[in-house]
């Protein structure tokens, strides 16, 4: 079992956040739970940067949430549950990658439940689709289901989808590509256990980026920042490749290649920005939004009014600048925004003190009391 040491702040954890990032490392193995803690938490969590963007905020905060909840929080890998050989812990959080098979997974949580019987088992989805594709599998084993994102009507969630998701949908039927309609058979009961977790601001690579001085707003020789990649799935590439046409030949505005480059100089490109465009992926939020926002670039992006995200970091016309999902009024969005430099240095600026705001005033601490506080209800399921 590792142990992932928390309460940085300050100096310490612009030093620590990149070390602390490697959830594998030997430096942070540890026995077990300390003794006494009050409430035992265990994160199970596949090893890759996206969901590690999810659980180190609860290292990050730890001494918060030790002091508000009396939580002590361990973390292992995933794949320890299904040779059940991790602890009882009256807490579990549970991220895998949206490739596990959910059959297995679900078999190894109701043996987990019947072996512990926790107070709570939360799931984290950490997937990119806005879809409840493990829904019907984990709703007699889970106690709330936390996304980056939730339709803001719930019951989208219980709608067959051309293809595969919402976008899937609108995109193949967009462009004419033709597929299959899926059906998820979502359970009615589960939409009351939905709940939201951070967007990827709180990822450990992005913190420190809020925690200084707001970017620059001035010397921007960049109009519009448009690196975007386009190879994909059929959907996939035919939007993305839509999106980058849209860039194209738009007179007197000086955009970027639209080629892939290192993080490093792309981030660099983001900092002498005046608008990023960041098109939907395979799901709608982007590493590039937080990206922008944290380098003082206005955000260009596909209407986001259908969605709830924590925090609320898609206010149109004030923290980001929406376009119609068929790109049809891009040009349009993009030249008034430019012919107005004090509104985008407005926007810049309450998009940056937004993420800013979440990450140094404790919020995330306040929106961890629904799964973090135990409830001793019986344990959904009795038996393996």
């Amino acid at each position: 079992m590792y142990f992932l040491s928390h309460g940085l702040r300050g100096g310490a954890a612009r030093k620590r956040l990149h070390q602390v990032y490697q959830p594998f490392s030997r430096s942070l193995l540890a026995t077990g739970f300390s003794r006494g803690a009050e409430t035992r938490v265990l994160i199970l969590h596949h090893p890759n940067r996206i969901c590690w963007a999810s659980i180190y905020p609860y290292f990050h905060y730890g001494s918060e949430l030790a002091a508000r909840y009396g939580t002590d929080f361990r973390a292992r890998p995933i794949t320890d549950i299904f040779r059940d050989s991790v602890p009882a812990a009256d807490i579990v959080l549970i991220q895998p990658w949206f490739t596990e098979d959910i059959d297995r997974l679900a078999e190894a949580i109701a043996r987990y439940r019947t072996r512990h019987n926790p107070a709570q088992v939360v799931f984290l989805d950490s997937f990119a689709h806005i879809d409840l594709r493990f829904g019907r599998a984990l709703e007699p084993l889970v106690d709330l289901y936390l996304r980056k994102a939730l339709f803001r009507d719930r019951q989208a969630f219980l709608s067959p989808r051309l293809g595969d998701t919402n976008l899937t949908e609108y995109y193949m039927t967009l462009y004419g590509i033709p597929g299959q309609i899926v059906d998820r058979q979502v359970p009615v009961s589960l939409l009351d256990r939905l709940d939201l977790m951070p967007n990827f601001l709180a990822a450990p690579h992005l913190m420190p980026g809020f925690l200084g001085a707001a970017p620059d707003p001035a010397d921007r020789p960049i109009d519009l920042h448009v690196r975007l990649a386009t190879e994909g799935t059929s959907w996939y590439q035919a939007m993305r490749e839509h999106s980058v046409r849209v860039t194209q030949g738009l007179q007197g505005i000086v955009t970027t290649p639209p080629e892939r480059i290192s993080k490093t100089h792309f981030l660099r490109e983001l900092r002498q920005s005046k608008l990023c465009w960041s098109p939907f992926g395979y799901g709608e939020l982007c590493w590039r939004d937080i990206e922008a926002f944290m380098t003082g670039a206005v955000l260009v992006k596909p209407d986001m009014s259908h969605l709830d995200s924590l925090p609320d970091l898609y206010r149109p016309h004030e923290t980001y600048l929406p376009v119609r999902w068929d790109f049809s009024d891009f040009e349009d969005v993009v030249r008034h925004a430019l012919a107005d430099p004090e509104r985008l240095r407005h926007m810049a600026n309450a998009a940056f003190q937004a993420c800013r705001t979440y990450l140094t005033q404790g919020r995330f601490v306040d929106d961890c009391a629904r799964h973090l506080t135990v409830s001793r209800s019986p344990a959904r399921v009795s038996a393996a």
